[in-house]
Parts: structure tokens; C-alpha cells; sequence
């Protein structure tokens, strides 16, 4: 009986003692920082990694909005459909037939994800005004980003996303029915 004891205290204080190095060995381990922006991805286009010098480069629009109960802000950010278009998926033309069924897929760090129909985007269709935001009040955005998408329009910011790391164009169209 003493000897299952002596086993049973001499086992725990080895797994103690293992636990107690990982922990020690975890925390000499560098940081693993968040992406610096956000990947851009379409079928059978090379993916585009937008940092924030390339955003900041591109045409910016402002729209003053708030989320939740905030008072309201100024954000400045670039059209989706720009971000799509240096992609090289482009809505200059009107969207017709498969491409109808395409959608955007947009994720966050926390890997929360929003979905739009790409004919949502379309100037010719539903025109919706989705901005990918770089700054609030003039300032580079904190805990939400350093991406976010915004969607003034919306009656609830459901699908304003923080932390943006992955914008998705998929093809939704399919050959088969149910």
C-alpha cells in the first residue's frame, strides 16, 4: 500500500514538474502576432495580400455612422468592390447567368463570417455600400481592426465586421439540383 502511494505522489510530481516546464518553455516562446492585412482571394486569380500602405493608397469614401449605442463617428475606409476589383474580380460590367449565384465571404480574426451576394455589390443590382475602414475619427482603428468592414445602410451592424483577415469571392453556382 505504501509503495502505491509512493508511486502515485512520485508519478503527480513528475507530471507536475513536466507541466510546469511547458509552461516555462511556452512563455519564453516569441509572440505570434496577427496578420498585418487582409488576404483576397478568387478562383483562378493569384490571392492579393492587402496591407495597410496598399488601403491606404486606394480611393477612400467617409460615411459618418454608429453601431449599437455609440454616438456616431466618422469612418473612412475603400469600396469592397474596389478591394474585389485590385483582386481581379471587377463589376464594371453587369453581372449575368452564373455569376449571378457568386458571393463574398468576408472573416474575421475570431473567425466570425459575413456573406453578400456579389450581385449585392453590383452597381446595376442591388448597389450596396460596403466599405472596408481603416480609420475612425481620424485615427487608425485600435481593438477593431486594423481592417473592419462597415455597412452604413444596415439597420443593425450585424455584419460590421472587426478584425477583417479574409475576403472570399466563391462561386455559389452549382450543375446539379436537389
Amino acid at each position: 500500500m505504501a509503495t502505491r502511494l509512493s508511486t502515485k505522489y512520485f508519478c503527480g510530481s513528475l507530471m507536475l514538474a513536466a507541466c510546469l516546464a511547458f509552461t516555462a518553455s511556452a512563455a519564453d516562446a516569441p509572440a505570434v502576432s496577427a496578420p498585418a492585412g487582409v488576404k483576397v482571394l478568387a478562383d483562378g486569380k493569384p490571392p492579393l495580400n492587402l496591407d495597410a500602405s496598399t488601403l491606404a493608397g486606394m480611393p477612400h469614401e467617409e460615411v459618418t455612422a454608429s453601431a449599437h449605442d455609440e454616438p456616431a463617428s466618422q469612418w473612412r475606409g475603400v469600396k469592397l468592390e474596389d478591394v474585389l476589383a485590385k483582386a481581379g474580380v471587377s463589376l464594371d460590367k453587369p453581372l449575368r447567368g452564373k455569376a449571378l449565384a457568386s458571393f463574398v465571404r468576408i472573416t474575421a480574426g475570431d473567425q466570425y463570417q459575413v456573406v453578400f451576394g456579389l450581385s449585392d455589390l453590383d452597381p446595376t443590382l442591388g448597389h450596396t455600400q460596403v466599405l472596408l475602414v481603416d480609420t475612425r475619427d481620424g485615427k487608425p482603428l485600435d481593438k477593431d481592426g486594423p481592417f473592419r468592414l462597415l455597412v452604413p445602410g444596415d439597420k443593425r451592424p450585424a455584419r460590421w465586421v472587426r478584425n477583417v483577415t479574409t475576403i472570399e469571392v466563391v462561386d455559389g453556382g452549382t450543375t446539379s439540383r436537389p
